[in-house]
């Protein structure tokens, strides 16, 4: 009879994408993403902050630190980890909230209207664009 994976399998399945030299020195955002994804009190906690549906906050979450991961091979950013935090505990700032709502409209382009990941980041950023803002900063 098969077990279902434990925890340890499926983050190490979650991070099979980076080589060895990637994960270490990417393991405080690699930690960082895991945490993320353990925390039970943020989607309730971000959609009270930023009026935003429960749907699209989890829609966000799984395809930014969960399994988007994976599915489209994403390389753990720590300054994403840390906005998401401060989103979560409502201290985010005008910057963290522009990646709140990248994150929304990418995953709604990906996910419910089937835009390739590439295109959908591309409009996200035109609206959004989290990233050049923090490399700006």
């Amino acid at each position: 009879m098969t077990q279902p994976p434990n925890e340890s399998e499926i983050q190490r399945k979650k991070w099979s994408h980076l080589n060895q030299f990637e994960r270490k020195y990417l393991k405080q955002a690699i930690q960082a993403y895991d945490q993320i994804m353990l925390e039970i009190n943020d989607i309730q906690q971000i959609t009270n902050y930023y009026q935003l549906t429960v749907d699209q906050v989890q829609r966000a979450k799984n395809y930014a630190f969960g399994e988007g991961v994976s599915l489209y091979q994403f390389s753990p950013d720590l300054q994403m980890a840390e906005a998401w935090n401060r989103i979560m505990l409502g201290e985010g700032t005008d910057i963290d909230e522009m990646l709140l709502r990248h994150e929304v409209l990418e995953s709604e382009l990906v996910i419910n209207q089937g835009i390739n990941q590439l295109d959908a980041h591309q409009i996200a950023q035109a609206q959004y664009p989290w990233s050049i803002l923090i490399n700006q900063r």
